[in-house]
Order: C-alpha cells, then sequence, then structure tokens
C-alpha cells in the first residue's frame, strides 16, 4: 500500500507537486477551498476543505478526519508560505496521523522570518541586504528611495483570526517602495512585524536562486541553479521566466545555512549579486515546493517534491527502500545536479502580465512573442514529460484567463 500524498492548497505549485508525485505513481488528494490548475490534473482527487485562511480549526479538523480514513499515514506537502504556518502551528494534531516532509515545529519559521534568516546567515558570513527592525514610530528609519518596507514574513497566522496577508496589501508585490515612513506605518498597523531593507543593486538578471534537498544527517541528495529573466507582478513578484544555469557559487553556502538552522527537506534559496562588490546577497528561502520546481528533473536532477514525499516517508533519512525510484548518489560526493539551459515560462503568469502589466514601449515586442513561445515549449514540456492532458482540456483555458484577470492573492485579514 503506497501512502497518498496530500497537497495544499491548489495552485500553481500543487500542479507541478501533483504531476511529478502521480507521474510517480503516488495517489494524490488535493485538498483546497477554491479552484485551481492542479484540480484539473489527471492524477489529482480532489477534497473540499473549510478554507485555513478564514477557518483554520475547522480546516485542521477535516485534515485529522481526512487523514484517519487513509490506509496508511499521509504525506502532508504543502505549496505555500501560509500553507506552511497553518500546518506548523497545528503540527501536534497532524502530526498523530500524517508524516511531515521537513523537521519538527521552530526551524520553519526561522528560515520564513527574514529578520531570523539573515541574522543566521550573517552569523555564517554569508553576505545579505542591509536591513534592520522596525519595533516602533519612534524608532529611525531612512529616507531615500534605495531602501524598501517589508514584512519579515509575508504571512501572519493566528488559530482565531486565521491569515493576514500582506501580498493582498500590494497587489501581490512583496515590498513597498516609496515613502518608507508611510509604508512602516501601514505594515505595522496590520500586525506584520516590519523591516526596512536596502536594495541590492543590479541588473534583475542577477537574481539567482538554488533548489536543493538534504536530508536529516545534512546529506545534499539534489539540486539545480536558475536564474530570472522576468516576474510578476513587477516588482518583487513571483518568477515568470526562469532559466537553469551552472551553479554561481550559491549551492554551498546555502547548504552552510540550512544545516546551521537544522533544516532538512526541499528548499529554493535566491541570492543577489550587488554590483557594487561582486558579492552575492542571500534575498530569501522557500522551503516548500515553489513553481519551477519541476525544472529539476527536466534538467538532469532528481524529482525534488518526490524526493520530499520519500524523506517524509523514512523520517527524513533516505534509506535505499524508499530511494529506489530516485536516481540519486550512491555516496555524498555525486549529488545529482541540473544541467544549465532549460527556460520555464509561467502560463499563468504570462497570462496576467499580458493583460495587466504588459507595455509594448516599455517591454518591447519581443517579449511578448518570447514569452508566447515559452509558454507553448513549457506546456509542451509538461505534456510530454507527466502525459497529463491538462492543456488539452477547454476549461484549463477558461480557468487560466480567469485566475489571470482576477489576480492571485487573498483578502487581506486586518
Amino acid at each position: 500500500m503506497t501512502a497518498p500524498a496530500f497537497v495544499f492548497p491548489d495552485n500553481a505549485a500543487a500542479l507541478a507537486a501533483t504531476r511529478e508525485l502521480g507521474s510517480a505513481g503516488v495517489p494524490v488528494t488535493l485538498i483546497t477551498s477554491r479552484d485551481g490548475p492542479a484540480s484539473l490534473s489527471k492524477y489529482a482527487t480532489v477534497e473540499r476543505a473549510p478554507d485555513f485562511y478564514y477557518e483554520p480549526a475547522a480546516w485542521c479538523a477535516f485534515m485529522v478526519r481526512l487523514a484517519r480514513k487513509s490506509p496508511e499515514r499521509p504525506v502532508l506537502i504543502p505549496t505555500e508560505d501560509a500553507a506552511l504556518l497553518v500546518a506548523e502551528n497545528f503540527h501536534t494534531e497532524l502530526a498523530s496521523v500524517a508524516r511531515f516532509p521537513y523537521p519538527a515545529p521552530g526551524v520553519l519559521s526561522r528560515i520564513l522570518d527574514k529578520i531570523e534568516l539573515y541574522a543566521e546567515a550573517e552569523k555564517l558570513g554569508i553576505g545579505v541586504p542591509k536591513s534592520r527592525e522596525v519595533r516602533g514610530a519612534s524608532d529611525q528609519v531612512p529616507t531615500d528611495d534605495t531602501w524598501i518596507v517589508k514584512p519579515s514574513c509575508r504571512y501572519h497566522f493566528d488559530r482565531v483570526r486565521g491569515v493576514t496577508t500582506f501580498l493582498s496589501m500590494t497587489g501581490g508585490s512583496k515590498a513597498f517602495e516609496g515613502s518608507v515612513k508611510g509604508a512602516v506605518a501601514r505594515v505595522r498597523e496590520a500586525g506584520f512585524r516590519c523591516m526596512v531593507q536596502e536594495l541590492v543593486p543590479g541588473p534583475f538578471e542577477e537574481l539567482v536562486s538554488v533548489g536543493l534537498c538534504l536530508d536529516r544527517d545534512g546529506r545534499l541528495l539534489t539540486s539545480f541553479s536558475t536564474r530570472k529573466h522576468c516576474e510578476y507582478p513587477e516588482p518583487f513578484g513571483d518568477g515568470l521566466v526562469v532559466e537553469t544555469i551552472e551553479d554561481p557559487g550559491i549551492l554551498e553556502p546555502s547548504l552552510e545555512l540550512l544545516r546551521k538552522l537544522g533544516y532538512w527537506g526541499i528548499c529554493d534559496v535566491e541570492f543577489k549579486r550587488d554590483s557594487r562588490d561582486g558579492r552575492m546577497k542571500l534575498l530569501d528561502a522557500n522551503p516548500r515546493v515553489w513553481l519551477w520546481v519541476g525544472l529539476g528533473p527536466d534538467s538532469g536532477s532528481s524529482p525534488l517534491a518526490l524526493a520530499a514525499y520519500r524523506l517524509a516517508l523514512a523520517d527524513g533519512r533516505l534509506s535505499s527502500e524508499f530511494a529506489a525510484d530516485l536516481p540519486l548518489p550512491a555516496d555524498a560526493q555525486s549529488p545529482p545536479r541540473g544541467r544549465p539551459g532549460l527556460t520555464w515560462v509561467s502560463p499563468r503568469g504570462a497570462a496576467a502580465f499580458v493583460l495587466k502589466q504588459y507595455r509594448p514601449a516599455q517591454h518591447g515586442l519581443s517579449l511578448l512573442s518570447g514569452l508566447t513561445l515559452g509558454v507553448l515549449r513549457t506546456m509542451l514540456r509538461n505534456s510530454k514529460a507527466f502525459r497529463d492532458p491538462l492543456y488539452a482540456r477547454p476549461s484549463t483555458w477558461c480557468r487560466l484567463l480567469q485566475a489571470a484577470a482576477s489576480g492571485r492573492n487573498r483578502k487581506n485579514r486586518t
């Protein structure tokens, strides 16, 4: 009997995880309160649950009931930071009936909170942007336009009020530009831990990241590196066009940081090269599946969502029993790494970008044609790899356009 994967909620990252797991023979239950692309996959069995943004206790009770019905303890696969935070807060209830593909509570919160993450990175000598926490109205804040304002974590959760999302305050952007003082007031009034951060100078293409998986013993199992070429929404959005590259020197510091924090599982760690000194500066870390996680196996590294699932079954240590269907190294010296030159384009992000932000005079006509070709190549590659006729269904295109037109963020609960 194969343990099911409980993927939640439904979004583009959920689709990537669902296809990767489902095509490997893992039964996937998609647990969601709202429609997204993953529910259209042939690999997904959809269960409608209470919305954890608004009814977290009811969501947890639903998850416990559903897990108890499973003949094998399911593996939980969160697909966004809010899902991580909710599952972390209900860890005691969920751990008795399900498995987690990452450490017990305490580690994740230090990764998701950038104030904590940057502090740990600095101790190791890893470059980070200049930043400071703003604790009160009397704190001095910079006033020039080289600084941005953001919450240390984009989501705030408590069991009574549910999830408050910073993204809905900005239309999807991860930070405020402009009036620093006014932005600080907005962030703090919404209940977030607030920080001001210096913009790292340099071209957008210097945004790079490494997707990796390490086990409980800190052993690197697989990795692949990427570069962003576009984002949506602009600025400070998610990757829109992403290309695999050779490791630009960020794998080892990422591993050092995650090991120091006591993290195991999958993670995407983002840096930007500072044009002033050429040094890589840590920006973010995502300890979950992400939008272009499928570029890993496409480029020759191991499937990261599947690796996370296998780690959960083995309590963080990937024994030969659970690694049989993964191209993992025989020893720690030769973990598979993705090859460079493969491009992924977000279909939903591209549609939203064209509908809402594309300006021919600003972006050029070549970007429009490049996005169109990139989306078609991405869809074709995914259809071939997973044999999932998702894009052959008219309902998929209708949902794609509806999502692009309506925006991707939740109502803010403040």
